[in-house]
């Protein structure tokens, strides 16, 4: 319970909206592009976590490498849910794939966060930097394999 109290109080409210944005996801919706676009950049806020790692190369390759895995399914994927898309919008169908993606990228995070402030023995272990890596490579890697489903798609409204 510690964990929970000690947590930054931005963080509640920051997963209260994830979890919002991601339960709308499993809707069929018409969004801006600059967002589906933008979701790539979810990526990057992992960057400064793995940079700081004792054996940061290795996690950087992981991350890498389930990136690459990641941007491949989710460009497949994309396709069934890739609707319309038009000059500044795009329809996509229902899918609970962001969600997933979302509260995975948080619950990475945060169980970071919580590791490093409570077991930093256990983060500066080469299997930690590489698992941690990997979770959140694959899962920036679907949003940018989808993005980039939607840049080269034509526009079809």
């Amino acid at each position: 319970m510690l964990i929970l109290t000690s947590a930054p109080l931005w963080v509640w409210p920051l997963l209260a909206v994830l979890i919002l944005v991601g339960w709308r996801s499993r809707q069929e919706r018409t969004i801006p592009l600059a967002i589906v676009y933008l979701l790539p950049a979810i990526g990057l806020l992992t960057l400064p976590a793995l940079l700081a790692l004792p054996h940061s190369g290795a996690a950087l390759a992981a991350h890498a490498l389930a990136y690459a895995a990641g941007a491949a399914v989710g460009y497949w994927l994309q396709g069934r849910w890739l609707l319309a898309k038009g000059p500044r919008h795009v329809r996509l169908g229902g899918e609970s794939l962001t969600l997933v993606l979302m509260m995975t990228m948080f619950s990475a995070k945060f169980v970071h966060g919580t590791m490093t402030a409570i077991a930093p023995a256990a983060v500066s272990g080469w299997s930690y930097g590489m698992a941690f890596g990997a979770v959140t490579g694959l899962a920036a890697g679907l949003f940018g394999g989808r993005a980039l489903r939607t840049i080269l798609a034509p526009r079809v409204v």
